[in-house]
């Protein structure tokens, strides 16, 4: 038998295999095929962290898939619960506009729709419709006011036509009939 010191604190040698080479084949990325489940979208950066922590695991594609859907469930469900409470909250102030307005309802919201067309455009009435807010009582208020403030008949902080058309001495004295 020789006697050979082995020496822990001496560089390893590179090994000559072709796992060091250039050309050699790098590995698959992790979890090749998982499916993420439609219409939800996961963090890059989380999802990485999460197939890296499941191959330290052991994890196989399988049990990492289904732990995804398992997610993805909940997700879906959040995102409903989410938009059923969003949907209550527009009800509730499309009830309150009502509410304030009466039996004036109707023509209160055309005017506000008309101001905000008119202030906005399209992309302004897109907004309010998709974030709900077309129905809040503050905003159909505030565009109720301006569409008051903006109709033919007025013009905003100015008088009205007919104080304008009078001379001077029916200013004073009034108007003969």
């Amino acid at each position: 038998m020789s006697e050979e010191k082995n020496d822990l604190n001496a560089p390893a040698a590179p090994a000559s295999g072709p796992e060091n080479r250039a050309d050699a084949p790098q590995d698959p990325p992790l979890y090749e095929g998982l499916k993420l489940p439609d219409g939800i979208l996961f963090d890059e950066t989380s999802l990485d962290a999460f197939k890296t922590l499941s191959q330290e695991i052991g994890l196989s594609l399988e049990q990492v898939q289904k732990l995804v859907d398992f997610e993805g469930h909940f997700l879906r469900q959040g995102v409903s619960e989410e938009e059923n409470q969003k949907q209550q909250i527009w009800e509730n102030w499309a009830k309150q506009t009502k509410e304030m307005y009466g039996p004036d309802f109707e023509e209160a919201v055309s005017l506000a729709v008309r101001a905000a067309d008119a202030f906005g455009g399209p992309e302004l009435r897109q907004l309010l419709e998709t974030t709900g807010l077309g129905n809040h009582p503050v905003i159909v208020r505030t565009f109720n006011e301006i569409g008051k403030r903006i109709s033919e008949d007025s013009f905003p902080g100015g008088k009205s036509s007919a104080l304008q058309d009078k001379t001077f001495a029916e200013a004073l004295y009034g108007k003969n009939n």
